[in-house]
């Protein structure tokens, strides 16, 4: 049982799958089907005809092979020939023959010898091989010695051997013939054979094609036509106005299943929308006569918005007064603000001109504490080098002292010199004039060594009293610089304070510009409330106008609603033709 209905229910999932395709699929389903059966039946065909085709080269190639033999055979008998005019003549002219035949005979073997396909064609085959083989050794062995040594008993002996090798070998090679013209009778039975399945398989393929395509096209015209009929029944229902029909019944979602939703649902449409129609029939009939009876009660109603509407019109008009005197208030006011704001435009130009010249002082000031400072470089420098050359000085008041000691040495030498040349008599002559310029030197030496140390002192007072000024001048130039360093400061924080105070200037100035401009708004919306409220007076009084029409258009309202109450209930008789409850 289970498996049955399991089974059933593969074939209802296969049925459901094939009614979702859509028709013109389901038509090239059939027709696909016809062609795929003939696509395989020629597919079969060419492979049939294929190996007839192949027959037929397999016959050709034999007949060659068939012509092959034969010539082999000729060139046996023509090399027997040979042989026997040898034996006759002598004449080595057939030994030349016999060669060229026998390379002849071996090419055409060589060429024939991978076209042997079976055990026995390359038995015989090789047997004439074998033959012709002994033939050659008997010609260019036993003839020729026969030949050569003039012994006719003994070469007509051999020439009954190689004739019997002769008949053999030709007997070998017309059963290798009669072999292969066995196998060509083969080949081209089959291909014959190959050729009349091709025809039986093409024929029998096509016309079952031809038979499944028209069972196919039956079945899903048969398909289609049934759907078809339903649906055209149940519209033709729908058309007489019964709504009660059977919606359609089609499993599938293709054209025909597409359709019969698509009707169905337009017969629960057309149910749905005429029984709105007819409940809203019966709502218009009572909802009518509740017209007619709010038509009465807006009527009064009007009336006492117009008594209403004339006592807002007064309050307009009082209202409309007001505002055009808050108007000229806000005009007075919009000038003086505007003044201010002015005011505050020239306050804002000076300011930005102080800002300018206060930025350039600062920057001034910033450039003197720049030379300031590199004036105390220089002095400071200054006062090094000189402290430096007051020490070269004292160094040249050393070395003078040392010259003064050479010089008083040099005196106290050339004087013993001047002794000992006084010693040495005449002698010594010489030595003591030398002796005397030398003593002269040294006192031209320590004249010089006292205008020296005269010179070295004077410098080092100046020395000592440069250096005492240039410290006195850096004390000064460092305290400059600090005073003009602090003076640099404070510019700064008047730039600071000053550019603060532009600011504040200036956000004060913007602020006193969007005041006016709110003011100006703020006096054409006053205007512009003094217009709407002369309007709003205007408009009051043509509401009141208005409520009066209101309610005479409401007496037409309620004549409306007794016509409208009239045709509900035609409609709701011409409802009564169509069955849906």
């Amino acid at each position: 049982m289970r498996k049955n209905k399991i089974k059933k229910l593969k074939s209802r999932k296969a049925l459901f799958s094939w009614r979702n395709i859509r028709i013109g699929p389901k038509y090239l389903t059939g027709f696909f089907a016809s062609a795929v059966l003939i696509i395989i039946a020629t597919v079969v065909v060419f492979l049939q005809l294929n190996a007839g085709q192949k027959g037929i080269d397999a016959v050709e190639q034999q007949s060659k092979r068939f012509s092959d033999m034969a010539e082999l055979a000729s060139i046996v008998q023509i090399k027997d020939v040979q042989i026997a005019d040898y034996l006759l003549t002598g004449s080595t002219r057939y030994v030349d023959a016999f060669t060229e035949y026998q390379q002849e005979f071996d090419a055409l073997t060589e060429k024939l010898a991978s076209t042997m396909n079976s055990e026995k064609q390359t038995s015989l085959f090789n047997t004439i091989i074998e033959n012709d083989n002994k033939t050659n050794d008997l010609f260019f062995g036993e003839i020729s010695e026969a030949v050569e040594s003039d012994q006719q008993y003994m070469a007509a002996s051999i020439r009954n051997r190689s004739s019997e090798l002769r008949s053999e070998t030709v007997g070998f090679v017309n059963e290798l013939m009669q072999v292969i013209r066995n196998e060509q009778a083969d080949t081209v039975q089959n291909s014959k054979s190959s050729i009349n399945s091709s025809i039986i398989i093409l024929t029998i393929a096509n016309i079952s094609a031809i038979i499944i395509g028209i069972i196919l096209m039956i079945l899903i015209s048969l398909r289609i036509s049934s759907g078809l009929k339903n649906i055209v029944n149940t519209t033709s229902q729908l058309a007489e106005g019964n709504l009660k029909v059977k919606s359609v019944n089609y499993e599938g979602r293709d054209e025909i299943g597409q359709l019969a939703s698509a009707v169905n649902q337009m017969k629960d449409n057309i149910h749905g929308v005429l029984y709105k129609v007819a409940s809203a029939s019966t709502s218009v009939q009572k909802k009518s006569d509740e017209l007619k009876q709010s038509a009465n009660e807006v009527k009064e109603g009007n009336e006492q918005i117009a008594t209403t509407m004339e006592e807002i019109s007064t309050g307009a008009e009082t209202q409309a007064n007001s505002a055009s005197d808050l108007a000229e208030s806000m005009n007075d006011f919009v000038q003086k603000v505007r003044t201010s704001e002015q005011n505050g435009q020239v306050v804002s130009v000076s300011s930005d001109a102080v800002l300018s010249l206060t930025a350039d002082g600062t920057e001034l000031m910033k450039k003197s504490v720049d030379q300031m400072k590199r004036i105390d470089s220089i002095v400071a420098e200054s006062v090094q080098k000189v402290q430096g050359l007051d020490k070269q000085s004292a160094e040249i008041s050393k070395l003078v002292l040392v010259i003064k000691d050479i010089a008083d040495q040099t005196n106290l030498l050339s004087l013993n010199a001047a002794i000992e040349a006084a010693r040495a008599g005449e002698h010594g002559r010489g030595f003591a004039v030398v002796a005397d310029e030398v003593r002269k030197l040294s006192d031209q030496v320590a004249s010089s060594v006292g205008e020296i140390t005269s010179i070295v002192k004077n410098i080092q007072s100046e020395t000592d009293q440069v250096v005492g000024t240039l410290n006195k001048g850096y004390s000064e130039v460092h305290a400059g610089t600090t005073q003009i360093e602090e003076t640099g400061r404070s510019f700064e924080t008047i730039n600071d304070s000053v550019t603060e105070m532009i600011n504040k200037i200036t956000l004060i100035s913007t602020n006193l510009k969007d005041i006016t401009e709110n003011s100006v708004n703020m006096n054409n919306l006053i205007e512009e409330i003094a217009s709407v409220s002369e309007e709003s007076a205007a408009g009051v009084e043509q509401a009141a106008a208005s409520a009066q029409q209101t309610s005479s258009s409401m007496e037409e309202v309620s004549y409306s609603a007794d016509d409208l109450a009239k045709l509900a209930e035609q409609l709701h008789e011409e409802l009564k033709a169509f069955k849906f409850v």
